[in-house]
């Protein structure tokens, strides 16, 4: 009886309490672990306050099997892909309703490519994105990342190096190749980032400014400075640009 009041005051999602793994569990609930009992329980919550949704077994198993499917979805297209803007993915790719369903707050629709790309590229595996929490803090940093290049400077708050990280673009270590990045991307549009490829190929531009100013290789090229919005640049005067 307990644990169906929990259920219940869950449902009402008025601070009136959350349902317990081991509650879930004594109803006959499987499926519920302690990686995704806040999801469930969230889900819960987001179901009609009178309880009409979660009254009986069979609906309480089904909200959390469709949780549970919505993120095995999610992690097994990680898993099935090796690289960004792949020609031909394996797998079906995650729907927007696979988000919803998986518990991802602030999905924006606009960006669902984006993600599903930093989902097949080769740093974000299956494990990578088996937990809601790890899905949303996915889909926050390239929602960050997006919302950076909107061609105006300094009018946001820019993507932090883990936000980069998490959608699988490497090199971002250090403060000034941050700060570096931070500047190109906010100059740039929405389909300047909407593969984890191109936002990789940015990072690399950096990394190579940065060793050149160290004095280490490779040094810049002509592309990367122009990729990064530098002008005047041409073959003939890299060198003493680079000096």
């Amino acid at each position: 009886a307990n644990a169906v009041a929990a259920v219940m005051a869950n449902a009402v999602s008025t601070g009136s309490g959350t349902v317990s793994l081991a509650q879930l569990q004594a109803l006959g609930i499987t499926g519920v672990t302690a990686d995704n009992l806040a999801a469930i329980q969230a889900a819960v919550a987001a179901t009609n306050n009178d309880g009409t949704d979660v009254d009986s077994q069979s609906k309480l198993q089904g909200l959390v099997n469709t949780l549970n499917a919505a993120v095995t979805a999610i992690s097994a297209y990680a898993q099935a892909n090796t690289q960004s803007a792949p020609t031909v993915p394996t797998g079906t790719a995650p729907t927007e309703q696979n988000y919803v369903d998986a518990g991802v707050t602030g999905f924006v629709s606009a960006n669902l490519n984006a993600i599903n790309d930093a989902l097949a590229s080769a740093n974000v595996t299956g494990l990578s994105v088996d937990t809601l929490a790890e899905i949303q803090t996915l889909v926050d940093a390239y929602n960050a990342i997006i919302a950076s290049a909107d061609g105006t400077d300094n009018n946001g708050t820019a993507p932090t190096a883990a936000q980069y990280a998490a959608i699988g673009v490497t090199g971002v270590d250090s403060a000034a190749e941050l700060s570096l990045l931070a500047d190109v991307i906010d100059l740039k549009g929405n389909g300047d980032v909407d593969t984890v490829a191109k936002v990789q190929t940015l990072a690399d531009a950096v990394q190579a400014v940065m060793n050149t100013a160290a004095g280490l290789t490779p040094a810049a090229t002509e592309a990367q400075l122009n990729l990064l919005g530098v002008t005047g640049v041409t073959a003939g005067n890299l060198p003493r640009v680079l000096a």
